[in-house]
């Protein structure tokens, strides 16, 4: 199992996050199937079982959830992910932990300690999630923009200095040398 992960394209984008080992990305890619099965991040979070249901009242907006509904033996395996990544104390996931939960959680003053904590670990579920489809989308565009016969480049890999820079707002995808495409707009009648 672990040469058919580490010598598949996708086996390598997804071990190239860092908590995601051989194992987990076998589990990944043996429940997803290919990453063309979902229309957007949206749909594999949601899959995965961390996509948030909000609760609303006709007014307001009063709470928001996880969605009981999701594949289970995926939902555990990207709480595990998480739970991984923030033990990583020089990844960015962990730094990313630490700047939410005095953000997202409660101060509980008799216990000397956040409560809630379950609310980021969510959020980085849904983002290392995000992460996963839009590294194993851009690499599915790649090969299916090849000429037949045409050899296929490395995958892009996870990089976590433009992880970093994401989240500084510091990052700039590059030019494609295309030209951007023109806006339409209809008549309204």
């Amino acid at each position: 199992m672990r040469q058919v992960v580490e010598h598949s394209r996708e086996g390598k984008i997804l071990t190239s996050i860092p908590p995601i080992g051989p194992i987990q990305a076998a589990a990944i890619l043996a429940s997803i199937g290919h990453i063309a099965n979902f229309a957007n991040a949206a749909k594999l979070k949601s899959y995965f079982g961390w996509a948030p249901a909000g609760e609303q009242t006709g007014v307001s907006y009063d709470r928001e959830r996880l969605t009981p509904r999701g594949n289970r033996s995926m939902k555990r395996m990207m709480y595990l992910i998480v739970w991984q990544a923030i033990q990583m104390k020089d990844s960015e996931w962990a730094r990313l932990y630490e700047r939410l939960v005095p953000r997202l959680c409660s101060y509980d003053e008799r216990t000397q300690s956040y409560t809630g904590k379950g609310k980021v670990i969510g959020r980085l579920a849904g983002q290392i999630t995000s992460v996963m489809y839009a590294l194993l989308k851009k690499d599915d565009e790649t090969l299916r923009a090849l000429a037949p016969g045409e050899r296929p480049p490395e995958p892009v890999l996870y990089d976590p200095e433009i992880h970093r820079q994401h989240h500084s707002g510091q990052y700039h995808a590059p030019s494609t040398g295309q030209k951007p495409r023109k806006i339409i707009q209809l008549p309204i009648h």
